[in-house]
C-alpha cells in the first residue's frame, strides 16, 4: 500500500521526497502516491520538495501534481454534466459573504458564475471581477475565466481522454521558469482555524 504510513504519521512519498531519494519518488508516483497530501505539520508534498532544492525533484512532484488534479477534475465531468442536465436551479447562500456579489446563471449543461470574491491569500480576501463559464459538451468541457479588471479571458479544454495517461501526464510538464519560480520563492502555509466561527445577525 503506497499510502501505508509510519509511526509518526509520513507516507512513503513523503519520506522518500523530504530525504531526496528521487528513484523512489519517480516509482512511488508511478504508482499513483497521493501528492495532494499534507502531512501533520500541514506541509505539501510539494513543499517538502521545494525545500530540498533539488530542481528535479520539484519538477517531477509538481508533474504529478497537476496530473492527479486533472485527472480527478476529468473524472467528475460525467456526473457534473449529468447533474447540470437534472437540475433546474441553482441555490445559492448569500449570508456568508454579504458585501460580495454572485449571480449564477444555468442553462442546459452550461453553467456561468460572475463573483467580485476570488479567494484567501495570506489572511486577506482577494476581490476582482471575474466571472466563470463552463461549457459541456459530449466529448469534455470548456472553462473560461473572464477576468473583466484585466481584460482577459482564459480558456481551458477539458477533454476526456482518461484512456490517454501518458499524454495528459506528458502535457503536465511544468517549464522551467516555473520550477525556478517555486524554488526562489518562500515556502508558505497560511492556516485558519474555523472551529470557533459563527455567524449572527
Amino acid at each position: 500500500d503506497v499510502e501505508l504510513m509510519d509511526p509518526r504519521g509520513r507516507t512513503p512519498l513523503e519520506l522518500a521526497v523530504s530525504l531526496g531519494h528521487l528513484e523512489s519518488v519517480r516509482v512511488l508516483l508511478r504508482h499513483n502516491a497521493n501528492v495532494g497530501r499534507e502531512n501533520a505539520n500541514g506541509w505539501t508534498v510539494l513543499q517538502e520538495a521545494v525545500s530540498t532544492g533539488d530542481p528535479e525533484m520539484v519538477q517531477l512532484v509538481l508533474q504529478y501534481r497537476d496530473y492527479q488534479r486533472a485527472t480527478r477534475r476529468l473524472a467528475g465531468i460525467p456526473e457534473l454534466l449529468s447533474k447540470l442536465r437534472r437540475v433546474r436551479h441553482l441555490p445559492l447562500v448569500s449570508k456568508v459573504c454579504p458585501s460580495d456579489v454572485y449571480r449564477v446563471w444555468k442553462r442546459g449543461e452550461s453553467l456561468r458564475v460572475d463573483t467580485t470574491l476570488l479567494g484567501f491569500e495570506h489572511m486577506t480576501w482577494q476581490r476582482g471581477r471575474r466571472s466563470y463559464i463552463f461549457k459541456g459538451e459530449e466529448e469534455g468541457a470548456v472553462v473560461m475565466e473572464v477576468d473583466h479588471d484585466k481584460q482577459v479571458v482564459y480558456t481551458e479544454t477539458l477533454a476526456l481522454a482518461l484512456h490517454e495517461p501518458d499524454l495528459l501526464l506528458a502535457a503536465m510538464q511544468p517549464s522551467e521558469e516555473h520550477v525556478a519560480g517555486r524554488l526562489t520563492s518562500p515556502i508558505v502555509s497560511t492556516h485558519l482555524d474555523t472551529r470557533n466561527i459563527a455567524f449572527e445577525r
